[in-house]
This record gives C-alpha cells, sequence and structure tokens, in this order.
C-alpha cells in the first residue's frame, strides 16, 4: 500500500463521500461517540440475550451475562445492563 493511500484512510474527514457525514463527526465528541457505541451494544445484547433465553440456550444467556458486566464496569455512569436482563424475568407489576 503506498503512503498516500495509507494517509488517506487515515484521515477519515478526506475520505468521506458525505458532507453530512462530515459534519456530523465534527460536530461530535469522543466521550459522545463512545456512549453511543456502549448503547448500541447494550441494545445488541439485550437482543441476544432474549433470542438466547427464548430457546433456552444457557451458554449463551451466559456468555451474554458476562459481556453485559464488563459493559456495566465499563460504563459506570450509565444504566447497568445487568439491572434489565434480570428485569426480563421478574413478572411485572400491575
Amino acid at each position: 500500500m503506498s503512503t498516500t493511500a495509507l494517509a488517506s484512510l487515515s484521515d477519515a474527514d478526506t475520505a468521506t463521500v458525505s458532507s453530512l457525514a462530515s459534519r456530523r463527526r465534527a460536530s461530535i465528541t469522543v466521550a459522545q461517540a463512545e456512549q453511543m457505541a456502549a448503547d448500541r451494544l447494550a441494545v445488541s445484547l439485550l437482543s441476544e440475550y432474549r433470542a438466547a433465553a427464548s430457546v433456552g440456550d444457557r451458554d449463551a444467556m451466559s456468555a451474554v451475562m458476562l459481556a453485559a458486566i464488563d459493559l456495566d464496569r465499563a460504563t459506570p455512569g450509565a444504566p447497568r445492563l445487568m439491572d434489565e436482563i434480570r428485569g426480563l424475568s421478574t413478572p411485572a407489576a400491575a
């Protein structure tokens, strides 16, 4: 790979094909991007847990729970994913 190609790959603003994407990237902080990524991961893990629970796949459920614990530790200020997972098996109060 040439130096020019490598430089263009490492510069996301010039590699962008959309001016909208460039403006969005310029208006978001690293902390906000990390929080959005953590939120997407939480949603994905919750979906995986529901799918595993629906078929009784305890190994997959355990793996998701371990990942949820890691996510909870990594994002102490965010809502706890393990609380949401535990809530799935708790009957709702009427």
